[in-house]
C-alpha cells in the first residue's frame, strides 16, 4: 500500500458505498430469470448482465462455448502484464428453470433475495466493482486481471475444469469469490479445500418368482444392502471422510426377487493426495467382489473436485489480504482444512485452479443464508465491507 494509505483507503469505502445501488440491481437482475447450469438462454443472460457491468473496464473479452452447456466469460484487464492473477466466480445456479418466475427477488431490510444471491452472483458483483472501484481511482496495479466466470460449477465443471486447465497455468494467484463467512466478527479466508468423488455401482443378480422360484432367484437388491452398509463402514471421523450413498433403486414388482439395482455415492471431506488415493483403493476393492457368486458389480467412479492442497505461497498472498483488511478495520484469519479434519470447506472450482500449482484464496464472496434453497438472500451491508476489501487487497499485490 502506498504512503497515503489512510487516505486511499477512505476513497476505497466511500467508492464501495457508491456502488453498492449498482451491486444490488445487477444482483436483482440476476435473480429475476431462470440460470440453471446447462439452460442455454439463462446463461445468455447472465453473461450479458455480467459484461454490461464490466464494460467500463474495457476488458478484452473472450467467450468460451460449449454446444449444450453455455459459455464461460473471460474478460482480461492489462493483458500481457509481467504479472497475472485470476478472479472467479460461476454463472449458474441449482434451481431448475421456472422457479425465477416463482421466487422472484425482494429486499427485506438488510437482506436481499433471490435465487443465487451468494452462490454465487454475489460474488461476481464483488469482484466486478472491486476492480471498478480501483479503475476509477486510477490505483489498478500493473498486473494482467483476468476474469473468469463460468457456467457449469454447480454440475461439477465438466467443461469448466478444461477452462481452468487452460487460463490457470503460471498465474501468480487466483481469487475465488465463493460465499463469504464470519466467525465471531472474523473473516475466514480459505488456502485449502476438501476433494469430492463420485461414484456409481450396478448390481445385477437373477430374477426369479418371490412366491415359487424363490430359491433359484438372487437378489441384487439384498447385495446392494450388504454393499451400501460396506460403503458406509468406510468412513474416516479422524480425517472427516465421508461417503454416502445416494440415491438408491432396485428391482420390479415386489413379487419378483430382484435382477437389477443401483446405487450412486460420493466420497467427500478428501483433504490431500495420500487419502484421495486411499480412497481409491478402498472403492477398487469393494467393487471386486460379491457376497452372492451369482451376483455380480460393477462399480465405477470419477474425480469431481480434486483436494485443493495448502500451499505456503497462498499463506504469503493471504497476509496481503490480512493487511488490507487491517487498514478497513476488519480481521481475517487464513482457514481451510487442517491435520484433524476439522474446519472442512466444500470443494469449489477453486480446486481446479489449484490443480495448475497456482495459489488460490477462497470465501472472498459475500455473506447470506440459505445457499441452495428458495430463501437464499445476501447481506447487503457484506457487498459493501467484501468489495472494498478486495480492491484494497488488490493494491497490496
Amino acid at each position: 500500500m502506498m504512503d497515503n494509505s489512510n487516505e486511499i483507503i477512505e476513497k476505497i469505502k466511500n467508492k464501495a458505498e457508491e456502488y453498492l445501488p449498482a451491486q444490488i440491481e445487477m444482483l436483482t437482475q440476476y435473480a429475476s430469470f431462470d440460470s440453471e447450469t446447462h439452460y442455454i438462454e439463462g446463461n445468455r443472460k447472465a453473461v450479458d448482465v455480467t459484461k454490461k457491468h464490466l464494460d467500463v473496464l474495457s476488458p478484452e473479452y473472450e467467450e468460451i462455448v460449449y454446444e449444450n452447456v453455455g459459455t464461460h466469460l473471460l474478460a482480461r484487464i492489462n493483458p500481457g502484464a509481467p504479472k497475472r492473477i485470476i478472479i472467479n466466480a460461476h454463472l449458474d445456479t441449482v434451481f431448475p428453470v421456472g422457479f425465477a418466475a416463482e421466487h422472484k427477488p425482494y429486499r427485506d431490510g438488510d437482506r436481499l433475495y433471490g435465487l443465487g444471491m451468494i452462490d454465487c452472483k454475489g460474488g461476481v458483483a464483488v469482484s466486478c466493482y472491486a476492480v471498478r472501484i480501483l479503475k476509477d481511482l486510477g490505483l489498478l496495479p500493473d498486473i494482467e486481471i483476468d476474469m473468469l466466470y463460468t457456467c457449469d460449477e454447480e454440475q461439477g465443471s465438466m467443461t469448466g475444469q478444461e477452462v481452468y486447465g487452460k487460463v490457470s497455468p503460471g498465474a501468480y494467484a487466483a481469487f475465488v469469490f465463493e460465499p463469504g463467512y464470519k466467525q465471531d466478527g472474523v473473516i475466514p479466508v480459505l488456502t485449502s479445500r476438501q476433494g469430492v468423488i463420485l461414484g456409481n455401482l450396478d448390481i445385477k443378480g437373477v430374477e426369479a418368482h418371490a412366491g415359487c422360484d424363490y430359491s433359484k432367484g438372487h437378489s441384487a437388491n439384498k447385495e446392494l444392502a450388504h454393499k451400501i452398509l460396506e460403503l458406509y463402514s468406510l468412513n474416516d471421523d479422524e480425517k472427516g471422510i465421508y461417503y454416502n450413498a445416494a440415491p438408491v433403486s432396485g428391482g420390479r414388482p415386489n413379487g419378483v426377487v430382484s435382477g437389477d439395482a443401483n446405487m450412486q455415492f460420493c466420497v467427500a471431506g478428501i483433504p490431500d493426495w495420500d487419502s484421495y488415493h486411499e480412497c481409491e483403493k478402498k472403492l477398487d476393492k469393494m467393487g471386486s467382489f460379491t457376497n452372492d457368486p451369482d451376483c455380480s458389480a460393477s462399480l465405477t467412479y470419477r474425480m469431481l473436485f480434486p483436494p485443493q492442497i495448502h500451499m505456503d505461497r497462498a499463506s504469503g498472498i493471504y497476509k496481503k489480504i490480512e493487511h488490507a483488511a487491517s487498514l478497513l478495520g476488519l480481521k481475517t484469519k487464513e482457514d481451510g482444512v487442517n491435520k484433524n479434519g476439522e474446519d472442512i470447506y466444500a470443494a469449489t472450482d477453486a480446486n481446479y485452479i489449484a490443480a495448475s500449482d497456482v495459489p488460490v484464496l477462497d470465501g472472498l464472496g459475500p455473506e447470506g443464508l440459505g445457499m441452495h434453497t428458495t430463501e437464499e438472500c445476501v447481506f447487503i451491508p457484506s457487498l459493501k465491507e467484501r468489495t472494498a476489501l478486495f480492491a484494497a487487497a488488490l493494491l497490496e499485490l
